[in-house]
């Protein structure tokens, strides 16, 4: 294992201005052992532990704010472990992506079904840590759907093996412990690495399905219909395969575009379910590859003038609030340009599901949203808008997706967290629970 004095990877946050004074070491682990001294250095030096997959996830968390700390990632705990031999489970490290893994299953008829758009580079870890979903959720679910454990490390360097019914350890007393407070894979994940270091995960694995697939759009009025047909399409249980809307697409990125609009991947079996809820024009497969393609690179297209930013990058809209599509996104919208921003982007998957802080589950829209910013805006007229949007979903009761939960308000989930870290321990990311943590986060803003 090698120390480094520089931060591994990146961060994909609007949270990227950091104070590298501030990080004491970089490790590099590459298998449990090497993660154990690592933790144990950082414990010696009395140094908090953030731990770090890509960076690619958009709340921060992985910069581990500003305090004095040591940073320990996955990049190098990338390996795929062993298959078992009925291809129904797979053991990896935590810097595996769903890519590499997905590429060793190739011979078989066996995949991973967690994919982000930044499957590419996202490592499951991470993804368990933020409880990530993709396009297809909705028929696959989320992190937590295909984790069946993870062995994760505390502050103290014991091991501990979580899985959806409980924990093992060989500390029978904190095992004990663990177990009555009902400690599972629910609370792993969108935890964003505050139980403990992940070292290995047990994945879930799915036939690819040999059903014949077709794809189509829907092209809506306006967007309150769009949220009705996503509302029929949950109520009728059609299983998409693939769910990607396109809300808004502001005219410098549109270009042949024209939202609100659905994409849909589905079973053939389900066709007249579908054309019996909407108005479906079949697309080709080439038509759908590029209408994916279009999708991925709104992220990327920047405006002619103004610099593209993610205030509140996911929206979850589920219940009434699908039926009031409309209404919600106008009152974003126009309080996003009563603080000086233009609206640039509105897309993101449906259906789909995710989960609130008590883990029920919500089905609906996960809308993510880019915006144009001023050049005379400041850090602060930024971080104070996005805390406006925070207040704005709690009233209007839009959801953030789970990798944003910790800073916009999920009260369940950090009760949950202060009650496991009581009996487990701190030590991994604690400026999460600060009560400044508004206010660092704030200075991190370019």
């Amino acid at each position: 294992m090698r120390l480094r004095d520089v931060v591994a990877g990146a961060n994909a946050s609007m949270y990227y201005r950091t104070d590298f004074r501030r990080i004491k070491a970089v490790y590099y682990p590459q298998t449990e052992r090497d993660a154990v001294e690592a933790i144990a250095k950082a414990r010696e030096m009395g140094y908090d532990v953030t731990p770090k997959g890509a960076g690619s996830g958009l709340s921060g968390a992985c910069t581990g704010g500003n305090r004095d700390r040591v940073i320990i990632t996955t990049l190098r705990m990338n390996r795929v472990l062993s298959i078992s031999p009925d291809h129904t489970y797979a053991d990896v490290q935590p810097g595996a992506t769903p890519d590499e893994i997905n590429a060793v299953l190739a011979p078989s008829t066996m995949r991973f079904h967690v994919t982000p758009s930044s499957r590419d580079v996202a490592t499951v870890g991470g993804m368990l840590s933020t409880d990530s979903g993709g396009n297809d959720a909705w028929l696959h679910g989320t992190m937590r759907d295909n984790t069946l454990r993870a062995k994760i490390l505390t502050y103290d360097g014991k091991q501990i093996e979580v899985g959806r019914e409980g924990v093992r350890c060989e500390d029978t007393s904190l095992e004990d412990d663990l177990n009555r407070k009902a400690l599972t894979l629910n609370d792993i994940a969108d935890a964003h690495g505050l139980l403990g270091f992940v070292t290995e995960l047990r994945l879930a694995l799915k036939p690819i399905g040999d059903e014949t697939v077709m794809a189509g759009l829907v092209e809506c009025t306006d967007i309150s219909e769009l949220g009705s047909v996503v509302q029929d399409i949950i109520s009728a249980k059609i299983p998409v395969t693939y769910g990607e809307t396109v809300i808004y697409a502001h005219p410098d990125i549109r270009g042949s575009l024209n939202p609100p609009l659905l994409v849909l991947e589905f079973p053939e079996a389900h066709l007249r379910d579908l054309q019996s809820i909407t108005r479906l024009r079949m697309l080709t497969r080439e038509e759908l590859a590029e209408l994916k393609d279009i999708r991925l690179k709104l992220a990327k297209r920047t405006p002619k003038r103004g610099l593209q930013i993610s205030l509140f990058e996911d929206y979850g809209f589920y219940g009434h609030n699908l039926s009031r599509l409309q209404e919600r996104v106008e009152r974003i919208d126009s309080y996003l340009r009563e603080h000086s921003f233009e609206p640039l982007a509105k897309y993101g998957h449906a259906p789909t599901k995710w989960y609130m802080g008590d883990n029920t589950q919500a089905n609906g829209i996960i809308m993510h949203s880019n915006e144009i910013k001023q050049p005379r805006q400041s850090s602060s007229d930024v971080f104070e808008t996005a805390m406006g949007l925070v207040r704005l979903c709690e009233e209007l009761g839009v959801t953030p997706k789970p990798e944003h939960k910790w800073i916009y308000s999920d009260y369940a989930k950090l009760a949950r967290i202060r009650e496991l870290r009581e009996v487990i321990g701190g030590g991994f990311n604690s400026f999460i629970l600060d009560p400044d943590c508004g206010a660092v986060l704030s200075t991190m803003i370019q």
